[in-house]
């Protein structure tokens, strides 16, 4: 398809955040490890502050509106509304529901995260994703914001990328609790699975006694992985780290049990039937080779394919990827796909407006080869804190200055406003190009 495309009527288009991302004023495990252990963090920045999102929420989602976007992202902190066991904090509850007022009144679609990486402390100090209530706990506080939030809201992220979390704490050690442990990992893994079945069992029992229809599922992180040509051994190994990554999580919650290798076919109560559908964070296609010396990620690391643009960390850019992995997760799912993050760290905001425009082009020929994607959120709407990254990783359409916070949106931004207000999205190439106006539509 060479000419513009045209997104369905309906199709929403946005934004998506994180709470201990943007919001700043938190107490929780990653801000413990930051206070104690900075070096962790690149340039020993802070999330204390982040980008004030919390007291800038209406100015930063009237700017977001602005753009002609439809939905906005966001996450509840479970530290900000459960600060001690059993103690649920109303002020904390009544802010996340003026958020979600705040995206109604402006026309966007509310999708709401409640487990976006981070651990209230005292759930850490009890084992974390180790500890055997964690499950009930979780389930406790999805209730309460089913009660705060529930009436204006439909789509539902129980937890945001468990196969990231499970590797990157359990596994690899980087993320607290910073532990190297294949066999932690893959309880971290089943705690998860479980946490994910209660949550959307609460999510479901609270909308069911107001009769209000919602849409429950995670947000996957889906990295396909493929050998480096030539590299037998590469074929060999990226089979089994590809399943770990990309379908034992999903498969276990189609088939309601806990599959191999972190169980038998262990049956999970509300696993079976949990997603409503998929939510999918998608960056890249990696390719990858051999490495022994690397347990953890189950003998592959990258080995980006040199033919391919890369962002500013170092991931490549090929948007057919993204094509590729909607059709294929629809075909073996048969789920509703909303994609919950999409977008690529570009320090001068040279890439960024090709890349969108390529990405949504990709949704588009998904679309049209049968895939039911309902929606594109792009990651992130504002340049924020980035994980171990620091805000050295910019992600943002809007820039924001680290020493007065004022927000500055940047060309890409409004590339992507062009789109989110006609639904076409332009040929990459020509004068239809991201940089000139849209032409007329065609259909997909």
């Amino acid at each position: 398809m060479s000419g513009p495309l045209r997104l369905p009527d309906g199709f929403l288009l946005g934004t998506a955040s994180a709470a201990h991302q943007v919001e700043g004023g938190l107490w929780n495990d990653w801000m413990r490890m930051e206070r104690r252990e900075p070096w962790r963090i690149r340039g020993r920045d802070s999330a204390a502050v982040a980008i004030d999102h919390l007291h800038r929420y209406r100015e930063d989602l009237e700017l977001l509106a602005s753009m002609g976007h439809t939905a906005q992202r966001f996450s509840v902190e479970w530290a900000r509304v459960e600060p001690e066991p059993g103690r649920f904090d109303r002020s904390a509850l009544r802010h996340y529901a003026g958020v979600v007022r705040t995206c109604r009144d402006l026309g966007m679609e509310p999708v709401v995260t409640l487990h976006h990486f981070t651990l209230p402390v005292w759930l850490a100090d009890r084992g974390g994703l180790l500890a055997p209530s964690a499950p009930r706990l979780f389930a406790r506080y999805a209730a309460r914001c089913a009660e705060a939030l529930g009436e204006e809201v439909r789509w539902w992220v129980t937890i945001n990328e468990p196969n990231v979390l499970a590797a990157l704490a359990y596994a690899g050690g980087r993320w607290p609790p910073h532990q190297r442990s294949t066999v932690a990992a893959l309880r971290a893994g089943v705690t998860l699975l479980r946490m994910h079945a209660a949550a959307a069992r609460a999510l479901r029992h609270v909308a069911a006694r107001r009769g209000r229809p919602i849409m429950v599922s995670i947000a996957h992180h889906e990295r396909p992985l493929r050998a480096r040509p030539g590299s037998a051994a590469a074929r060999l190994v990226a089979p089994a780290a590809g399943y770990a990554l990309n379908r034992w999580f999903l498969r276990s919650c189609a088939s309601g049990r806990v599959l191999p290798p972190a169980g038998l076919g262990r049956p999970v109560p509300g696993l079976a039937g949990s997603l409503d559908y998929i939510g999918v964070n998608f960056y890249c296609e990696d390719r990858v080779r051999l490495d022994l010396g690397s347990p953890s990620t189950l003998f592959v690391s990258p080995d980006p394919d040199p033919a391919l643009p890369r962002s500013a960390v170092g991931w490549s850019i090929d948007p057919a990827a993204l094509r590729r992995a909607l059709l294929n997760l629809w075909t073996e799912f048969h789920l509703p796909i909303l994609i919950t993050e999409n977008g690529v760290a570009d320090e001068a905001d040279e890439l960024r407006a090709a890349f969108v425009t390529g990405h949504l082009r990709a949704v588009a020929e998904a679309i049209a080869g049968g895939a039911d994607v309902r929606g594109y959120l792009h990651w992130t709407g504002f340049d924020n804190f980035e994980w171990l990254e620091g805000y050295s990783a910019r992600f943002g359409l809007v820039a924001v200055d680290r020493t007065t916070l004022e927000r500055r949106p940047k060309p890409s931004a409004a590339v992507f406003a062009e789109i989110c207000r006609t639904r076409v999205v332009p040929s990459p190439d020509g004068p239809d190009g991201p940089d000139r106006p849209a032409p007329r539509a065609v259909p997909a």
